[in-house]
C-alpha cells in the first residue's frame, strides 16, 4: 500500500508541476493583440459618372491623339514606325504567326498604318498593317513598333 500511495503522490505532483509549467509558458508571452496597428487606410472616393461621348465625338479623335494618349498602346488607323531591329528590318507576315509566309521585310524607321488587330498568338501581340509607300499589307509583332512621330 505504501508503494501505491507513493506512486499516487508522485504522479499527482508531476501532473501539478506539468500544469504549472504550461500555465507559466502561456502567461509569460506578451499580449501583442493590443499593440497591433493598422497597416492600411482605406479612402473612399465617390464616383460621379460623366456623360458618355456620342459615337461621332469618339470618332473625331485623331491618330496623333491616340499615339500620345498611352505610350506603347496601339489602335487601328494609327501610324507606327519600325524600330529596334538593329538594322535587320521587321518581317511582315501573311498571317499573324511566325511560321507564316514572309511578304516583305520592313526597313528600320519605315512607317506603316495599323488596319486591324490586335491578335495575340503564342504570347506575341500582332497587328495587321499597311504601307502607304509600297502598298503591302501584312502582319507584324508589336515588339518592334513605336508610335510614329510623323
Amino acid at each position: 500500500m505504501k508503494k501505491n500511495r507513493l506512486s499516487f503522490w508522485l504522479g499527482t505532483s508531476m501532473g501539478v508541476a506539468a500544469f504549472a509549467i504550461i500555465l507559466f509558458i502561456i502567461f509569460s508571452f506578451p499580449d501583442i493583440k493590443n499593440e497591433v496597428q493598422p497597416t492600411a487606410i482605406l479612402h473612399v472616393t465617390p464616383y460621379y459618372p460623366s456623360a458618355t461621348p456620342s459615337e461621332q465625338e469618339q470618332q473625331t479623335v485623331s491618330a496623333a491623339e491616340q499615339a500620345t494618349a498611352l505610350p506603347g498602346v496601339f489602335a487601328t488607323d494609327m501610324r507606327v514606325q519600325v524600330t529596334n531591329t538593329e538594322g535587320h528590318g521587321l518581317k511582315i507576315h501573311s498571317q499573324p504567326a511566325i511560321e507564316s509566309d514572309t511578304l516583305t521585310i520592313a526597313s528600320e524607321g519605315s512607317q506603316w498604318i495599323i488596319i486591324e488587330g490586335p491578335t495575340i498568338i503564342e504570347g506575341r501581340i500582332w497587328w495587321k498593317m499597311w504601307s502607304e509607300q509600297s502598298g503591302i499589307t501584312g502582319w507584324a509583332v508589336q515588339e518592334y513598333l513605336i508610335a510614329a512621330t510623323e
